[in-house]
């Protein structure tokens, strides 16, 4: 096997373009892509997936900047964009302002305890149910015989 003594192309590029950053690069294509999915929401139109890739403004994979903007990860902010699934393996994108109940789903969002009990039937006839103590002879388990 032959042995290249060349870089890497990502050595070679930050050689060339020192001021390069790729974080700064995905968050500005990732609310470029916002403000575009914002006026189409305004204008009703939802994009495809191809129709972003071939603006060529959002970076190659615009896909990945919806996640990101989905996440959060540039402005702290998760927006609730849907994938709309078409036929012949298009998808499009719709943002939705303000968001869908239950969206955007946060790390911190707040979730209703499951036993919060409720007054059964009874109880809301009655008041609370009278408290009996079952004394060991009335379990079957334990009567003597």
């Amino acid at each position: 096997m032959a042995h290249n003594n060349t870089p890497n192309f990502t050595a070679q590029r930050e050689l060339s373009r020192p001021d390069y950053n790729r974080q700064s690069e995905h968050s500005c294509a990732a609310l470029r892509l916002l403000e575009h999915l914002r006026g189409a929401a305004h204008e009703g139109v939802t994009p495809s997936t191809a129709e972003l890739q071939d603006e060529r403004v959002y970076g190659l994979r615009p896909v990945n900047r919806i996640g990101d903007l989905i996440r959060g990860k540039h402005n702290h902010t998760r927006y609730d964009i849907e994938r709309i699934d078409c036929p012949h393996g298009v998808c499009r994108w719709r943002l939705h302002e303000p968001a869908r109940p239950g969206y955007p789903k946060s790390k911190s969002q707040s979730v209703l305890p499951l036993s919060s009990p409720k007054a059964d039937w009874y109880e809301r006839e009655h008041g609370h149910r009278p408290v009996t103590q079952i004394q060991a002879d009335d379990l079957p388990l334990f009567k003597q015989s």
